[in-house]
């Protein structure tokens, strides 16, 4: 992360901050480095100011803090993506939810309807518990440019592009991505960008 731990619980805030209408969907993505105390079983996100021989980690951010923090914003649905050495840990017990997504016999508005209807907490990361890859100088991350190409795929002819197909663009990167949901997520929920 290039802010400071302060600027980032303030973007955090702000975003708690706002007022979200039915149907507002959230995606936070954060790229940089990661950390992992294997005492207390925790993942964290380096800040621009953390301190190297902080012990007690506060000028950290905390895998559990973060997630504290993002399921408390007033919105219906929210997306995280982590692109950071052990950010797979943001939730140890994660595991995907299996089935095919999508909706036969429906129009793309009826999709878009029973998808939306229940609250969404998803998260997406670079890896595990492990290093990952940063890529060559100036460029993006192997992580950062699948999910680029799937994002600009705009999710082909029906222009959404769900969480699940998303996940079809980094499923093979290495180390593998680690995905799933947290705090009060609904069976049934979806985060999807819909080309306007």
């Amino acid at each position: 992360m290039n802010t400071t731990l302060a600027q980032t619980y303030s973007a955090i805030k702000r975003y708690g901050a706002w007022q979200y209408a039915d149907g507002d969907q959230l995606f936070v993505f954060i790229a940089g480095h990661g950390e992992y105390d294997p005492v207390f079983k925790e993942g964290y996100l380096v800040a621009a100011d953390t301190k190297k021989d902080d012990d007690a980690r506060v000028t950290y951010l905390s895998h559990s803090n973060m997630r504290t923090m993002l399921n408390n914003i007033p919105c219906q649905h929210i997306f995280l993506t982590l692109d950071a050495c052990f950010g797979g840990t943001f939730d140890q017990e994660a595991s995907s939810r299996g089935g095919n997504d999508q909706y036969t016999g429906i129009g793309k508005d009826e999709y878009i309807k029973r998808k939306m209807k229940y609250k969404t907490r998803l998260y997406l990361t670079s890896g595990g518990k492990e290093y990952v890859p940063d890529g060559r100088p100036g460029q993006h991350s192997p992580f950062a440019r699948k999910l680029l190409e799937g994002l600009r795929s705009s999710g082909g002819e029906d222009g959404i592009l769900s969480y699940s197909e998303l996940l079809g663009f980094v499923e093979k990167v290495t180390p593998e991505p680690r995905k799933g949901e947290f705090g009060d997520n609904q069976p049934g929920s979806d985060f999807l960008f819909i080309r306007k």
